[in-house]
C-alpha cells in the first residue's frame, strides 16, 4: 500500500499524465495483490480461479470503470463548475488551504473523503432501495481481489456523483483528487483481498485490515452493519459502528438466504425491479 502511494505521488510530481499513470498503477496493483493471494492466501479455499462468480465480478468491474465512474464523475464536476461560477459572480473564493504543506493538504483530503464515504456507505445499508444495489457487492461467500470491483453500476454512479462533492466544494486541487482516488483503489483492493495479513490487536484501530472488512462482509448483520469505512476506522469509532476482530469471530460471508441471482444480466436488473422496495422476510439478516 505504501509503495504504491509513494509511486503515485512521485509520478504526479514528475508531471506524468494522471489518467495514464493512474491506470498503470491500478493494473500493477491488481497483479501484485493477485500474486500475493496465490503465495500467501488467508483462506486457501477462496480463489478467483475457482470462484464461479469471477466472470460476473469482471463484468461488474468493467462497467464500473468504463461507464459508471465517468458518468458519475462528469455529473459531480459539472455541478461544482456551476458552483464555481456562482462563487466567481459573488466574489467568493474556495476555502481550500492551497498554501499548506502537501502532507497537511492530503490529511484534510483523507478526512473529508472518508467522512463522505462513511455516511454514503452507511446509507447503502440503511435504506432498502439503496441496499438492493449494494447487495450485489455483498452477495458472495468469497473474498478476493475481484470483489473490490464487484459493484453494481447504479451504485457506482451514485458513489461517483456524491462522494467527491465535499472536496470539490471546498476547492481541493486536482492533484489531491487524483491521489485520493488512487488511494481508494489500492486500499479497496487490499481490504477485499485474500492475502494473509497479521496485525496486533491495537493495529485494527488505525490500519485498514482485511479482518475488519471481512466482518463487514459477514452474514451476521451485527457486524455487516459495521466497519463502513475501508480506509480508516476513525469514523466508525466516532459514530459507534466499529467491530473489532477480537470481539467478533468471523462466520460465513455473504447474504443469508440471498435473493440475488447468479447470472450477470440478472444481477444488473435485480435492484431495478420497481417492487423491490423492502427487504424480503427471507433475507432479514439477524440482529
Amino acid at each position: 500500500m505504501g509503495g504504491f502511494v509513494i509511486l503515485a505521488v512521485w509520478g504526479l510530481r514528475q508531471g506524468f499524465d494522471p489518467a495514464t499513470w493512474g491506470a498503470a498503477l491500478t493494473v500493477a496493483n491488481f497483479f501484485v495483490i493477485l500474486g500475493a493471494e496465490q503465495l500467501l492466501p488467508r483462506n486457501p479455499a477462496m480463489n478467483l480461479f475457482r470462484d464461479g462468480q469471477s466472470w460476473n465480478d469482471i463484468g461488474h468491474g468493467v462497467l464500473l470503470a468504463a461507464i459508471a465512474r465517468p458518468i458519475g464523475g462528469a455529473a459531480s464536476v459539472a455541478g461544482v463548475a456551476l458552483l464555481a461560477q456562482l462563487r466567481q459572480g459573488l466574489g467568493i473564493g474556495a476555502p481550500w488551504p492551497l498554501d499548506w504543506p502537501f502532507a497537511a493538504q492530503f490529511a484534510i483530503t483523507f478526512l473529508v473523503w472518508t467522512f463522505s464515504d462513511y455516511w454514503i456507505h452507511r446509507a447503502l445499508h440503511s435504506f432498502d432501495r439503496l441496499w438492493w444495489f449494494h447487495a450485489i457487492h455483498h452477495d458472495t461467500p468469497q473474498m478476493h481481489i475481484l470483489k473490490s470491483g464487484r459493484i453494481h453500476f447504479g451504485e457506482e454512479i451514485f458513489n461517483a456523483i456524491v462522494k467527491p462533492i465535499p472536496l470539490l466544494v471546498l476547492g481541493a486541487p486536482p492533484e489531491m483528487m487524483v491521489l485520493i482516488g488512487l488511494w481508494i483503489v489500492f486500499d479497496g483492493n487490499l481490504v477485499h483481498s485474500n492475502v494473509d495479513q497479521r496485525f496486533p490487536d491495537w493495529a485494527h484501530y488505525f490500519v485498514p485490515t482485511v479482518q475488519l472488512h471481512n466482518l463487514h462482509h459477514a452474514m451476521d448483520r451485527r457486524t455487516q452493519d459495521s466497519n463502513y469505512s475501508g480506509s480508516s476506522a476513525v469514523w466508525d469509532i466516532v459514530f459507534g459502528t466499529f467491530s473489532h476482530p477480537k470481539d467478533h469471530p468471523l462466520g460465513p460471508l455473504g447474504i443469508r438466504d440471498s435473493p440475488v441471482p447468479t447470472g450477470f444480466l440478472a444481477q444488473l436488473g435485480f435492484p431495478l425491479a420497481p417492487t423491490r422496495t423492502r427487504r424480503d422476510a427471507a433475507t432479514a439478516r439477524i440482529r
